[in-house]
């Protein structure tokens, strides 16, 4: 594994540029690593919250109540972010956030009590590739997929195996730690799943390799840009296949 880049995240900046104002609380007085982790936790850091909400703002459909998945909540700032986001659109959405660690995800509950968003968040605990199944209904449609759970390659190419079938042709998939930073003959990690996923599934992918922090990298997937498409129907993926 090549050596971690903090350098990618930008510190000095205006806080007021944050979406959530209690993420922007947190945030304030972060300088380095370990103050991420203790106040926002794993989390996007500036810019990056800047370009998920934007993002999902500008995809929120108006005629219908929109699904957001997430996974790997850890404590929630980026679940925020999109709630946020949900809630200044003015539209009907949730977020639907799965976390493994029950401890992780107590606090993230607790945060969003804080934030005064739990009204847009529902909370998920497990593994994601059995929690995704189980939350996700037949004729469930996913508008945008937040994936940052495992950043295993074989984990990344499952979670998305199995949101695939339940995205519209414009659906947005995130995903975090992007950054090509395995050495060869290592798991090649969220990048090349990102090269699996585009082999495998097709669409159109942009990475943005030098935002957020270790592992830098933010990548946007989305099957088509035109509006002329049939969405595909729902079906079934197998994880284990």
């Amino acid at each position: 594994m090549r050596e971690p880049i903090y350098s990618y995240r930008i510190t000095d900046y205006d806080r007021s540029l944050i979406p959530n104002r209690f993420v922007a609380f947190l945030d304030e007085s972060v300088r380095g690593p370990d103050d991420w982790v203790a106040r926002s936790g794993r989390s996007l850091g500036h810019p990056g919250w800047g370009l998920v909400y934007h993002m999902v703002i500008a995809r929120l459909d108006p005629d219908h109540p929109n699904l957001i998945v997430e996974t790997g909540t850890n404590v929630g700032s980026t679940a925020l972010i999109i709630a946020q986001a949900i809630k200044d659109s003015g539209r009907t959405g949730l977020v639907k956030t799965i976390e493994l660690d029950p401890g992780i995800a107590a606090e993230a509950r607790q945060r969003a009590d804080l934030a005064g968003m739990s009204d847009y968040i529902e909370f998920h605990e497990g593994d994601s590739l059995s929690v995704l199944q189980a939350i996700l209904g037949p004729s469930d449609l996913v508008d945008v997929a937040f994936l940052d759970g495992s950043h295993f390659h074989d984990h990344v190419v499952q979670e998305f195996g199995l949101v695939h079938p339940h995205l519209a042709h414009d659906s947005i998939v995130v995903f975090d730690n992007t950054y090509a930073i395995a050495e060869d003959r290592e798991d090649p990690r969220v990048n090349g799943a990102l090269r699996t996923i585009v082999s495998q599934f097709g669409g159109n992918l942009i990475n943005l390799p030098f935002t957020s922090w270790y592992t830098p990298g933010l990548a946007f997937w989305q099957q088509c840009a035109f509006t002329d498409m049939t969405p595909p129907v729902p079906g079934s993926f197998d994880p284990d296949s």
